[in-house]
């Protein structure tokens, strides 16, 4: 048995997210990150460093794909998941759940609720249930479609999602160049630069452009700056 990569953790982690790397990003992307990942893997001298620096390319790649795929899917993904889930329950649950839906109650709220544990059967719940997970399953492949038929209204989405993070990241240069102006401060503001680039790791939660224009005014306060 080979022996196990010496970050073999933050390898899985990576592998984990290329395998579930939003349907509509390029091939390209999804194959220069797994070529990444499998040089990296089989590399035991690569550090943590390089590797979340291949993390941080692939993150920062597919972040405009899928923002457009989720604002483009998004409504139409609600009313066929919708759909799919009434048409796998049986007459009677599927009239009690299209009544509630139809009154705008979304189907999160119904199955978080506590009149989901007392007015449907355990039996009508595992129903539900599966019902969701079935659609889920089916979405991701009808999902992937839309993005493809709908190939200019995505484009132009990619390009807003693009220039949104290069944004991001225009800020988050703003905010790196304040740590020359005190070296009190420098390593905490490096330290907060690093956090927030690291949201652009396909790994970790999304970095936010409100988060990062705080940073900037908090900073100009402390180093006795105006905005």
């Amino acid at each position: 048995m080979p022996d196990r990569h010496p970050h073999q953790a933050l390898l899985d982690e990576y592998q984990f997210a290329i395998n579930h790397l939003a349907p509509s990003v390029p091939d390209a992307i999804k194959t220069e990150a797994q070529q990444a990942h499998d040089a990296l893997l089989a590399n035991p001298s690569a550090t943590v460093e390089q590797i979340r620096e291949a993390m941080y390319k692939t993150g920062r790649a597919e972040y405009p794909h899928r923002h457009a795929y989720k604002e483009l899917v998004e409504t139409a993904s609600d009313a066929k998941r919708i759909e799919m889930i009434l048409d796998h329950v049986d007459e009677k649950v599927r009239a009690r759940l299209k009544t509630l839906v139809d009154s705008g109650v979304p189907l999160e709220e119904i199955t978080r609720s506590s009149m989901f544990e007392t007015d449907f059967t355990a039996e009508e719940r595992y129903q539900v249930e599966d019902a969701i997970l079935d659609a889920e399953d089916h979405l991701k492949e009808e999902m992937a479609d839309v993005a493809k038929e709908r190939s200019k209204e995505y484009d132009v989405l990619v390009k807003k999602w693009d220039e949104h993070a290069d944004k991001i990241d225009a800020k988050i240069n703003e905010l790196d160049a304040l740590r020359t102006k005190d070296a009190k401060w420098r390593d905490e503001i490096m330290g907060r630069v690093q956090r927030l680039r690291e949201g652009f790791l396909v790994t970790e939660p999304d970095p936010d452009l409100l988060e990062v224009e705080k940073e900037i005014e908090y900073w100009h306060g402390t180093l006795g700056e105006e905005v």
